[in-house]
């Protein structure tokens, strides 16, 4: 599963370049915003009250949307941790700052404190999320392009990005080595739209406590700083499903994934 899940994201990765490069060289009328699904979010509100779309953002863009939701209804956060390029990124960078500075988890050289690490990613993201929704729908265009790291990395220097968008995307490059996953944990506006719906998702996480050793290598190998050694179900909406820990665990049975009322 592992392997499965980095060849998904290397795949996923190597298409949105290439869609951002065969765009930029007029070889293909399809930009890399076609695909991302946070853009139908950010039209939705121009659909649903006017019937249109909001500037380059079009139906698969909302189509992708009501996809994304019905998977995390299912499978929690799984599009963050085996299809979204960004997440991808941040988590191989995390990896390189374990080895930086020598951590026994993707802590990075900083930890924010259990409570503090809570509020940001509730009171952070939502207000992204807030700031971006609301600057789109009252001006009708995508003003998060040049923010949007996503858009900056693969859209081969397209639209709306200027020499700042390189600056604040080596910042948070920078950041996510210092305190790994800053991005996905405090600052991704599609992670807080989606995170309700993650914490209510079937498919979950769980630990039997009759084979678990108590180790704690679970713990240490989840991007998203979960205590998993604590929990008999994983409940968390930050959940990616990316079985990090299961792969961690050195009991076969200890970890497993079920359905939400499902029995050992």
């Amino acid at each position: 599963m592992k392997r499965l899940r980095l060849a998904m994201q290397l795949a996923v990765m190597v298409a949105a370049a290439m869609a951002g490069v065969r765009f930029a060289l007029g070889r293909s009328v399809t930009t890399v915003e076609t695909y991302c699904p946070f853009g139908g979010l950010e039209t939705a509100y121009a659909f649903f009250t006017r019937q249109r779309f909001t500037c380059a953002a079009g139906e698969t863009n909302l189509a992708l949307f009501i996809a994304l939701l019905g998977l995390t209804l299912v499978a929690r956060k799984a599009f963050c941790g085996w299809v979204c390029p960004v997440g991808a990124l941040a988590e191989w960078e995390g990896k390189l700052a374990r080895r930086l500075f020598r951590r026994p988890d993707l802590t990075g050289a900083w930890r924010v404190p259990a409570r503090a690490d809570r509020m940001l990613r509730v009171v952070l993201r939502a207000a992204v999320l807030a700031l971006v929704l609301g600057a789109t729908w009252t001006t009708g265009e995508l003003v998060f392009r040049g923010y949007d790291p996503y858009y900056v990395l693969f859209s081969a220097h397209g639209h709306d990005v200027r020499a700042w968008s390189y600056a604040l995307l080596g910042g948070l490059m920078v950041l996510g080595l210092l305190l790994p996953m800053a991005w996905c944990r405090y600052l991704c506006p599609l992670g807080a739209a989606i995170w309700p719906l993650s914490a209510g998702g079937l498919l979950r996480l769980a630990r039997d406590e009759r084979t678990c050793t108590a180790c704690g290598a679970c713990d240490r190998a989840c991007p998203q700083l979960i205590e998993v050694s604590r929990a008999g179900i994983v409940r968390s909406g930050e959940c990616t499903l990316c079985l990090e820990c299961t792969g961690a665990c050195p009991t076969d049975s200890a970890l497993e994934l079920r359905w939400a009322g499902g029995k050992p």
